[in-house]
């Protein structure tokens, strides 16, 4: 079992994540950590991902995106379990158990057609119950020129799932005064209600946009089996040793894992 330090935020800030569905802090990870965290994205940048099919080059998108680093990068586990980002989910979550799902990273090439459409992230993963959130770490400055996230205010109370590019009847693009959205400087972190639909503009700036993402949950979650979620392959076609005991999971279990490690909190 993991271990991580508890400290505090404030009870406003938590108090507006569980009303809005996301919210902004500022200064979490220093200048050492940014700069560690750069570097390593650029390096997984350029090679396949744990889960990603070996052998195959990395597509040429708009958009650059990888998973699950921390299972073969000791900067990418660093980050979930010695960085001061489980702390902060476990507060926002009002949790007293913590487990990590996994992590990203997102690059933006500037002046490109990198806009990700309206969505939220509960459909795509393994789980269901309420306390679940994603942590979206800056790496690089955050505007509305270079790709920033707008939310919709409240939308994870709405209890809906969308998935990008579904188009349901029930979704309509929100009013301006129902986004929420933030400039950011590197170390700075959004942290977001798995069910608070969002989307990112595109990059039209001249340089590009970085961000890594960690995904955790607390006490209420359990396994729920959904087509077409994380890890987005046939567990049988993945060779990872942690997903042996994820392979055994049935419906309203704990998620306990190797592969959704449980973090122990001290008091």
């Amino acid at each position: 079992m993991l271990k991580v330090d508890r400290s505090k935020i404030t009870s406003q800030q938590v108090e507006a994540f569980q009303r809005d569905g996301v919210i902004c802090v500022k200064n979490v990870l220093d200048d050492i950590w940014v700069e560690r965290m750069r570097t390593a994205v650029d390096k997984n940048a350029l090679i396949p991902g744990p889960l990603e099919v070996k052998g195959i080059p990395k597509s040429n998108g708009h958009v650059e995106h990888s998973s699950s680093l921390w299972l073969t990068d000791a900067d990418f586990r660093a980050l979930a379990f010695e960085s001061p980002l489980a702390t902060l989910a476990a507060q926002v979550l009002k949790s007293e158990k913590l487990n990590f799902l996994t992590d990203g990273f997102f690059v933006k090439k500037p002046k490109t057609n990198s806009r990700v459409g309206w969505h939220n992230d509960l459909p795509y993963w393994p789980i269901q119950g309420w306390q679940c959130c994603k942590i979206w770490l800056a790496l690089d400055s955050v505007n509305q020129e270079n790709g920033r996230l707008e939310y919709i205010k409240a939308s994870h109370r709405w209890g809906k799932e969308l998935r990008e590019g579904s188009n349901p009847s029930w979704f309509v693009e929100p009013e301006p005064q129902e986004i929420l959205s933030w400039d950011m400087e590197p170390g700075d972190c959004l942290v977001h209600h798995f069910l608070t639909i969002h989307h990112s503009v595109t990059n039209i700036s001249s340089t590009q946009r970085r961000a890594v993402v960690t995904n955790w949950t607390g006490d209420d979650i359990t396994y729920y089996h959904r087509p077409k979620a994380w890890p987005f392959r046939p567990v049988e076609e993945i060779d990872l040793p942690e997903l042996n005991s994820f392979k055994a999971k049935k419906p309203g279990e704990p998620i306990d894992c190797d592969i959704f490690p449980r973090v122990e909190l001290h008091h």
